[in-house]
């Protein structure tokens, strides 16, 4: 298994990205996940559940409860306040992106007892602004992000993300972004660029 760890966390958070097909068979590890849907509902996890319809983001404060986003386009999103216990992992489509799942995210574990000058974030391999090419996103994106709409129908999603974390109080020491676009990279999983169902995976935990 390829896993590439993020290095902004401490010893205490495992995270990482998972290069190999997470859909190709048993995961070699237990992990809860959800079934994405490119909304903004978030699934608080006090334990492993079977009970992951209609979500896009999950919250833990349990030790030992791993959470595993899947995608292949999509920004991947893992968050932590190791001093308040609380994680969340996040699959940013571009629908639940411009529908602010970022901030809502946040927000939920603000609830949870996290610091907003305490949250660390992992970004994982994404569609790159190069490649984030769309129809009509003058009428696709909301008037509020039209800001970053570019020339040729291109959609900076990344900075879309970027704000959104800096506007909820995460500073940008405080972000890690794996700079790769999955279209321009034939060695990670792209839909847009084959069709395909193969999923890389990004997760977080927290130990103990």
């Amino acid at each position: 298994m390829r896993i590439h760890p993020f290095t902004i966390f401490s010893p205490q958070i495992v995270s990482g990205v998972i290069q190999d097909n997470i859909l190709a068979g048993p995961l070699a590890f237990e992990a809860q996940t959800v079934n994405q849907v490119h909304g903004v509902e978030i699934l608080n996890v006090d334990n492993y559940s079977d009970h992951k319809e209609g979500y896009d983001a999950m919250i833990a404060r349990n030790p030992e409860i791993k959470l595993l986003i899947k995608t292949a386009d999509c920004i991947p999103l893992i968050f932590a306040d190791e001093e308040a216990g609380v994680i969340a992992a996040v699959h940013a489509g571009w629908r639940s992106l411009v529908a602010d799942i970022i901030p809502l995210t946040i927000e939920r574990m603000v609830k949870e007892g996290a610091a907003r000058d305490r949250i660390k974030v992992g970004m994982g391999p994404s569609l790159g602004t190069c490649c984030s090419e769309f129809s009509d996103p003058t009428n696709e994106i909301p008037e509020k992000y039209h800001w970053a709409i570019l020339e040729n129908n291109h959609v900076d999603l990344l900075s879309i993300a970027h704000r959104q974390l800096k506007d909820t109080g995460i500073t940008e020491d405080r972000v890690e972004r794996m700079a790769i676009c999955t279209q321009c990279s034939p060695e990670w999983f792209s839909w847009r660029r084959d069709q395909s169902t193969e999923r890389l995976g990004t997760f977080i935990e927290r130990l103990v």
